[in-house]
């Protein structure tokens, strides 16, 4: 790849630039510094080295460091490793260490960008409406299969954000899968209910009665209830191992059962439905809620390790 083909990437994950070393002093743990219509910067909290990654993430190019490590890094496209060892090289030809180029200036190229940066965010410190970039990165997180756990910890980790901002970009990005969660819910009830009724205005003409097909298409002389009766739950010894919830449909039919595509994961909970009953295994530590006709509607909850046969609707409640 030339480097005219090189282009930076525009947003970096929050999480991703925490595994970082910078490329000057190898300090871990780098942060994002986002400003409208340009690409994210990395930046170094003890060098106050700035650059740009790649889209690949192959090249960065340095955009602020020390500046007695001279002009020629600047704003060239290079290898991560061939950054470090231009800088290596330079040092040892200078009988300088690391330590002693630092703090820095701004090597000749304005710092307001990080300086702005850094006095609009304790501008703001009391704010309760959080920044747009740390909203769209809690939602990238829990996109990737992040647990809620994992996003707030990493939210908690920017000191730029306050305890009520992140209380606040937990609600936003979580709304749209509690909303989700709670239409699928009602749409269930609403089909329960639905088929009471039926239940009620037809049961007493006797039409049930030799109304459904039996194993082999045969017609059978039993009665067929349209409404099922309660799954049966099956309880389990605990072993002291708490399981947690899989981040794809495939890790989900895994370990719960079932088909793949019926399992939908809206932010908290793995959600199956299907008109075809199924043997639901809740793993320990895990929690199970369904509905059933008793026959009023009601609303059971499974402590897991236990099963739940058969089922047609359940949910998997992941992040207590």
């Amino acid at each position: 790849m030339s480097m005219e083909q090189v282009r930076p990437m525009q947003s970096v994950l929050g999480f991703w630039a925490k595994s970082l070393n910078c490329p000057v002093c190898n300090q871990l743990g780098l942060e994002v510094l986002r400003e409208a219509g340009v690409p994210d910067l990395l930046h170094c909290n003890v060098c106050s080295t700035e650059f740009e990654v790649s889209e690949t993430g192959d090249f960065i190019r340095l955009i602020q460091y020390p500046p007695a490590l001279g002009v020629e890094l600047y704003g060239v496209w290079m290898p991560f490793g061939t950054v470090r060892e231009k800088i290596k090289t330079k040092l040892e030809n200078n009988g300088q260490t690391i330590s002693a180029i630092i703090p820095i200036t701004g090597a000749g190229k304005p710092v307001s960008r990080t300086n702005l940066m850094k006095d609009d965010w304790r501008e703001h410190e009391g704010a309760v409406e959080p920044p747009d970039r740390a909203v769209q990165q809690a939602r990238k997180l829990l996109e990737l299969g992040n647990s809620r756990e994992e996003v707030r910890s990493i939210l908690e980790k920017d000191p730029r954000l306050n305890p009520i901002q992140i209380e606040r970009i937990m609600e936003i990005v979580e709304e749209p899968a509690r909303t989700q969660s709670l239409q699928r819910f009602l749409v269930l009830i609403l089909v329960l209910l639905g088929l009471v009724i039926v239940a009620l205005l037809i049961y007493p003409t006797g039409a049930f009665e030799r109304a459904f097909l039996a194993v082999n298409g045969l017609i059978g002389g039993e009665k067929v209830e349209l409404i099922p009766p309660p799954p049966t739950v099956t309880q389990y010894t605990r072993q002291g191992r708490a399981f947690s919830c899989p981040p794809t449909q495939h890790g989900a039919a895994a370990l719960f059962g079932g088909k793949a595509d019926h399992w939908h994961f809206d932010g908290k909970n793995w959600i199956y439905t299907d008109i075809k009953g199924i043997r639901v295994y809740v793993p320990e530590g895990l929690s199970a809620r369904y509905t059933y006709m008793t026959p009023i509607l009601e609303i059971k909850v499974v402590e897991g390790p236990a099963v739940i046969d058969p089922i047609m609707a359940v949910s998997i409640d992941c992040y207590r």
